[in-house]
């Protein structure tokens, strides 16, 4: 289930208040509570299985109790399981019409369970009983972005930052929102906000690290990478987009290094060979560019552009034969590519003319 926000926390409360004398049936309350405790010390812990347990064992003894009920859709939208939750919020809600925390995780159970009109329904009801909920307005630009009204989505996200001014992943989210809503330069404030509050938070730095490519600051996006990687210094993908970024900037012998450090980390990792011997090839070392591109087919022998690359070197190195055979490899792998005729015509010219068969007179 991908995750909003942070359900709202249980609370240690009277599960239910005493009923008048001769009512019918009278729960149990005394026991009721004494495996709600329980149920709220495990779910504390993140053991979320166990606090279901004591929370059944709990409606046993109390089975009209509301917050019993709640937190047990607490611990079903935790363990992924929204439609049993939605079923718990809504026996909540029947004890408690007025429950805010019970409208607000309906709505989030809903959301999973794509009914979205259902979603916003609640979630607008909990809006009107607990105004500035930390969360809810989150849950709705997730609604709105489903629905395609981005702009929308980003009006939900300003008004969750004024209600969770101090939380990092809101102004993430929000950038992220507004990147994909094409404004770049306020993505990268938001972005900015969010990693002040926490620099390691990795998914804002690959956004920020885009939104920086997508305005053409190729230097500002391989520093964004850097602090990216610096964060999971084991995911090959980073550093390859460091070197993109760091030749893009002009710097092919800072590229080459990370590229090679890429490769280490992955040694299924194609792209990162051949992206090293495209900055070789900046640096005008042709032999060493060869032996990244035949290390790029090596491991992965249908990448067809290293061996186009290899052609074309060849050929300005006057290597006629090796050239031919490597455009030869390429349009093998890539016979419909866009440059396939190109290449023909360059095997054409590097065809010597002796090897033509002469006409009959």
């Amino acid at each position: 289930m991908r995750s909003i926000v942070l359900v709202f926390s249980l609370v240690a409360c009277a599960v239910l208040a005493p009923r008048s004398a001769g009512a019918a049936a009278q729960p149990d309350t005394a026991q009721a509570h004494r495996y709600y405790r329980q149920g709220l010390a495990f779910y504390g812990e993140g053991r979320y299985v166990e606090a279901l347990r004591q929370f059944q064992n709990a409606t046993f003894f109390d089975p009209e109790g509301s917050e019993i009920r709640f937190a047990q859709g607490l611990c079903l939208l935790k363990l992924d399981e929204p439609e049993k939750a939605r079923t718990q919020f809504e026996r909540t809600l029947v004890a408690a019409p007025d429950h805010a925390r019970a409208h607000y995780n309906l709505g989030l159970a809903l959301i999973e369970l794509a009914d979205t009109t259902g979603a916003r329904r609640h979630l607008l009801r909990a809006s009107a009983l607990a105004p500035n909920t930390a969360g809810l307005h989150r849950a709705l630009a997730r609604i709105a972005e489903t629905g395609g009204d981005v702009k929308g989505a980003v009006a939900e996200m300003r008004l969750e930052q004024t209600a969770s001014p101090d939380s990092a992943k809101t102004h993430a989210e929000l950038g992220r929102l507004l990147a994909l809503s094409g404004q770049p330069d306020s993505a990268l404030a938001a972005f900015d906000r969010a990693l002040a509050l926490d620099p390691r938070l990795l998914d804002a730095r690959i956004a920020q690290a885009r939104a920086y490519e997508s305005l053409g600051r190729p230097s500002d996006a391989a520093q964004a990478w850097s602090a990216a990687a610096a964060i999971d210094t084991t995911r090959a993908d980073l550093w390859s987009a460091v070197g993109v970024e760091l030749f893009r900037a002009g710097k092919p012998a800072e590229a080459a290094p990370v590229f090679e450090r890429a490769m280490r980390l992955d040694p299924k990792d194609a792209k990162s060979a051949f992206n090293l011997g495209v900055a070789l090839e900046g640096l005008q070392q042709g032999d060493d560019a060869l032996v990244a591109y035949r290390e790029a087919n090596a491991r992965d022998s249908t990448y067809a552009d290293p061996w186009l690359n290899a052609g074309a070197l060849l050929a300005r190195m006057g290597r006629k034969v090796e050239a031919r055979s490597a455009f030869e490899r390429y349009l093998a792998l890539a016979p419909d590519s866009p440059r396939a005729e190109e290449i023909r015509r360059a095997l054409s010219a590097l065809t010597p003319s002796g090897s033509k068969k002469k006409k009959s007179g």
